[in-house]
């Protein structure tokens, strides 16, 4: 059977820490966060942001706004003091490095190569994902109507209605489908909630759990994986 994969995009598709990191490298003092451990730093970070995503979703603050709660809130807990004009420069510049993200070639050349169906299903505002989307080039090889968004399908993951919105729109059958993500509770939960087979993008080194059926750490393994399953 072919092989059916439906992909996150945040941090599966690309390094969402990229544009985190060069913000933060440009605009915090010299020796600032030496002591803190960056990659605790920004999962701390993410799940700020995640705290408040209802509040996205619903459109009751803005994507900016969050951008904002994120990293006031992410250095007040680790006793960095920051003001709102810092948080302000912070998200101007977070968004315009987030112009220039891109996949890493090797998962570029899979989806150049591969007859694999495609689709992607990606929390967050419809107009704000796509854009991402757009500047990283996925519609080279995922069709538009296989895209989907929280934002435009009012159902957002681990929401199992999320993931069977796609499934319905597609006609599929959950059970033949792989989903790939880099969130534990979003992506592997919420797609084995619904009989998906589940691959865990786990880049970032969260937390792991039962939910998923694979754990890959790069592009490099996520790709010899697919292949192994395409064999």
């Amino acid at each position: 059977m072919k092989l059916k994969l439906c992909f996150d995009c945040d941090d599966t598709l690309y390094d969402l820490s990229w544009p985190f990191r060069m913000s933060a490298s440009h605009l915090f003092a010299d020796g600032q966060l030496d002591p803190i451990d960056m990659e605790r730093f920004y999962l701390d970070y993410r799940k700020a942001g995640d705290e408040i995503f209802d509040q996205i979703q619903t459109g009751k603050i803005s994507i900016d706004e969050s951008g904002r709660h994120r990293i006031k809130t992410v250095c007040s807990r680790y006793g960095i003091p920051v003001d709102d004009a810092f948080a302000d420069e912070f998200q101007k510049m977070y968004r315009d490095y987030q112009k220039n993200i891109a996949m890493d070639p090797q998962l570029v050349d899979f989806f150049q190569e591969t007859d694999a169906d495609l689709a992607i299903l990606t929390n967050g505002d419809h107009g704000h994902q796509y854009a991402k989307l757009s500047t990283l080039g996925v519609f080279d090889y995922f069709h538009p109507s296989h895209v989907f968004t929280s934002g435009k399908i009012g159902y957002a993951k681990p929401d199992p209605r999320a993931f069977t919105e796609v499934m319905d729109t597609l006609n599929e059958n959950a059970l033949d489908w792989y989903y790939i993500g880099d969130s534990y509770g979003n992506d592997m939960e919420g797609a084995k909630n619904v009989g998906m087979k589940t691959i865990h993008f786990n880049r970032h080194h969260g937390p792991e759990g039962e939910a998923a059926d694979y754990v890959v750490y790069s592009e490099k393994q996520l790709i010899e994986l697919l292949k192994e399953l395409s064999a």
